[in-house]
């Protein structure tokens, strides 16, 4: 237990794994480039994810999601994705810094992405945007104009929590100076603590030029737009200029190298107002929202989805946007889809769309009316509070298409007895069938060569073992599932380790004298202890360390199975049976889907699905539940004559879908009963012959069940819906390379999230959700 504990805090404290990518890196300027970031952790700790600045980008548009996933005993692995679409400003070779994510004191890189920007005939080069080229007119000259200086330049000194605050960074060079540079000097920016930052396209290039004190100068600059999370300081983090000048005016000539700091700047954030602010407010911050709701379709029917937007188009902080409260009436279930956010800056402000996708389904028929919207937000224009609504959307959902007795009406099946065959035959080890191979041929060579052997003398009857006997055997059963151990087990170790396993110490002291006393009664001297007293002894010691007696097992195991056999009273079968031929199609399939997945090996309880599931239109589903009946009773010809209802839709499906004549534990024991029978013929001295084919027969089965279980072992799905598509690669927007009707059979080959990689034989390959599938 201590070592399960151990790995699990490992791997709770186990660094997160990151990686980023492009989908190109070489695009014109003008084009769109995807940047994804992905982080893997096992540890519940949250992720925090840093961008670099993205020089020579505009942020155009950004999603994020998180995935967990659970395989095996290693734990849920929590990923996080995050994408950004990049707009290319400006030409040039443009590197990518790391991109860093924190989680607790773990802080882990990614490597640098290195882009080729071509230039383009239609489109200007980046630039600041106007409120940066405002800042940078507003900027104060620096007093001494023959060396290089750092200014940081911001609109106001005092802002609102939520609102929107520009910074730049201005590096004053002397045009002397400027003119030998071989490379462009590289503006460092910080990003401040406490704020949510957009990093915005940095030129490389001169971006003004100034005459102070008759002497020119040259600015570059960074500009950058953050957002204060909450009201107090922000303290802006120094700036630095970096750049390097040429000892001598020979091209080959080596340079040194400069580095210049500025000073921090502390900023002040005050929080909202509370006079006016909405009981419903959410401290959002902005200019001129506006709130869509859409419903795809208008009407639907009973259990069918609607696709629900809400979009929220306006000037603020994007990626904060709280969700809108959405009110859905009675017998309506939304599960949450994508949010997108696409930015549109407007002036050198922020804004854009984010939407709020759900999948909403409606359980009853009837008129329903979806109320108002609110969304309650600080308007910096107003300077008040603003409450922007939808109006409220009539909703009609007709009766759903479930059919009644449009199909044939399949018969229920009532048994409940599970098919035993698999179970035993997967009991054996392979050791069992090892010396069930060899033990046969082994006793008829020694029975034949005893045969020609002088008969021995008959030996004594066995005698059967005394009450002491018994209990000294169940003590040194209970003694090995204690200590495993064999050598923790002799001289006074024994105490140690079953103090070390929970015993108690006084009982462990009693347990290790209780040993030596039966070893001397064992091996000592005749008339060593009292036989009657060692064993009502042991029996206070078997009792207290837990050990149950083998009838009170037995009279437990009977009980059990006397309850299990009982589990399905006939009472129970006609409640279902009735809602099954009355139409109640729902509640019959929930009724057998939980008893199969009670009792799996019972071919009755997925036959009796898959009919309800037939009846009620679902092919795909139907298909499946036959398939797992058919294998678990490969001759009952009422499952057969079932799945001939659905003929199989292709015929790469056939091979996969294909049931033997028997299980592979049936084969493997029909084998084994024929080999031990050969072998018995032989040792009653019968005809060669009579033993050779029945060893050949049973070399037969054994193949045959090897090639049914290997069929069975293949990682198989089976399509739930008419015209799936089949994608090619792992995302919805992704082309489809085919599709697929409902109960055609596909192989899993991987999983990556919601979406498993599948091909067949027929060259369909590609990727599907796992919810449009049922696995084997």
């Amino acid at each position: 237990m201590s070592a399960i504990a151990l790995l699990a805090l490992l791997l709770q404290g186990s660094a997160p794994s990151v990686t980023a990518a492009v989908d190109r890196v070489r695009l014109r300027v003008g084009e769109e480039l995807m940047l994804t970031v992905q982080a893997r952790t096992r540890s519940a700790e949250p992720l925090a994810l840093t961008l670099p600045p993205l020089t020579a980008f505009a942020i155009v548009g950004s999603s994020e999601r998180t995935e967990v996933s659970i395989a095996g005993a290693a734990g849920p692995l929590r990923t996080t994705s995050r994408q950004l679409v990049l707009h290319a400003e400006r030409a040039g070779t443009v590197t990518i810094g790391p991109v860093r994510v924190r989680q607790g004191r773990e802080v882990i890189a990614t490597n640098p992405i290195t882009v080729v920007i071509d230039s383009a005939t239609a489109g200007a080069e980046a630039g600041l945007s106007p409120l940066a080229h405002a800042l940078l007119a507003a900027a104060p000259p620096p007093r001494r104009v023959d060396q290089v200086a750092l200014t940081v330049v911001v609109p106001a000194e005092t802002v609102l929590v939520g609102q929107q605050l520009d910074i730049l960074v201005a590096a004053w060079f002397p045009r002397e100076l400027r003119t030998r540079l071989r490379r462009p000097p590289i503006v460092t920016l910080p990003t401040p603590g406490g704020v949510w930052a957009y990093p915005q396209a940095g030129p490389g290039e001169v971006v003004a030029t100034r005459l102070v004190r008759g002497q020119w100068l040259d600015l570059f600059a960074v500009h950058q737009v953050v957002f204060p999370l909450g009201p107090g300081r922000v303290m802006i983090p120094p700036a630095s200029v970096e750049y390097a000048l040429p000892v001598t005016f020979s091209f080959f000539s080596r340079e040194d190298r400069y580095t210049l700091q500025g000073d921090s700047t502390a900023i002040t954030v005050l929080p909202l107002p509370a006079a006016g602010r909405p009981a419903d407010d959410a401290s959002v911050v902005g200019r001129a929202f506006m709130l869509d709701l859409a419903l795809e379709p208008a009407d639907t029917r009973v259990s069918e989805p609607i696709e629900v937007a809400a979009s929220l188009r306006g000037t603020g902080n994007v990626a904060l946007w709280p969700e809108p409260a959405l009110r859905w009436p009675a017998g309506f279930r939304a599960y949450p889809a994508q949010t997108t956010t696409q930015l549109e800056p407007r002036d050198g402000l922020v804004a854009g769309v984010k939407t709020f996708r759900y999948l909403v389904v409606p359980d009853s028929a009837g008129s329903f009316l979806l109320p108002e919207v609110r969304y309650p937000y600080f308007d910096l224009a107003t300077g008040d509070y603003t409450v922007i609504r939808t109006t409220p959307r009539s909703l009609v959902v007709a009766p759903g298409a479930e059919p009644r007795a449009a199909r044939a009406l399949p018969p229920l099946l009532r048994d409940t007895v599970g098919k035993r065959a698999d179970a035993v035959a997967g009991t054996v080890p392979p050791l069992g069938w090892l010396a069930l191979a060899f033990a046969p041929p082994v006793v008829v060579a020694w029975r034949r060569r005893r045969r020609r052997a002088p008969a021995a003398p008959p030996s004594d009857a066995v005698r059967p073992l005394s009450r002491l006997g018994r209990l000294e055997r169940e003590f040194h059963t209970v003694l090995a599932n204690h200590v495993p151990d064999m050598f923790a087990r002799e001289g006074d170790a024994l105490a140690r380790a079953l103090r070390a396993s929970g015993v108690e110490s006084a009982v462990a002291d009693h347990v290790m004298r209780l040993r030596d006393r039966l070893r001397a009664a064992r091996y000592g001297p005749r008339g060593v202890g009292d036989p009657a007293e060692l064993a009502a002894e042991l029996e206070q010691v078997l009792r207290v360390l837990g050990a149950e007696p083998v009838g009170r097992r037995r009279r437990r195991l009977t009980v059990a199975g006397v309850l299990l056999a009982c589990a399905l009273t006939p009472a129970a079968w006609a409640a279902v049976g009735a809602g099954y031929e009355a139409g109640a199609l729902r509640a019959a399939a929930d009724s057998f889907a939980a008893r199969a997945a009670a009792a799996p090996r019972v071919a009755a309880h997925w036959y009796n699905l898959g009919a309800t599931l037939y009846r009620a239109g679902a092919d795909g589903k139907a298909t499946a539940a036959w398939t797992i009946a058919a294998r678990l009773a490969p001759r009952d010809h009422v499952i057969r004559r079932a799945r001939e209802l659905l003929p199989i839709p292709d015929a790469a499906s056939e091979p996969l879908l294909a049931v033997g004549p028997a299980t592979p534990g049936e084969c493997w024991l029909l084998a084994a009963a024929l080999w031990v029978a050969a072998w018995l013929i032989a040792l009653l001295g019968r005809r060669r012959l009579g033993v050779g084919g029945m060893g050949a027969m049973a070399l037969a089965v054994v193949l045959l069940g090897a090639a049914e279980w290997r069929r069975r072992a293949e990682p198989m799905a089976v399509v739930v819906a008419a015209g799936t598509p089949v994608r090619v690669a792992p995302y919805g927007a992704a082309s489809a390379a085919s599709t697929l009707d409902a109960g055609a059979a596909l192989l899993v080959e991987d999983r990556y999230g919601r979406w498993l990689e599948v091909q067949r034989a027929d060259g369909v390959h590609g990727w599907l959700l796992a919810a449009e599938v049922v696995r084997l």
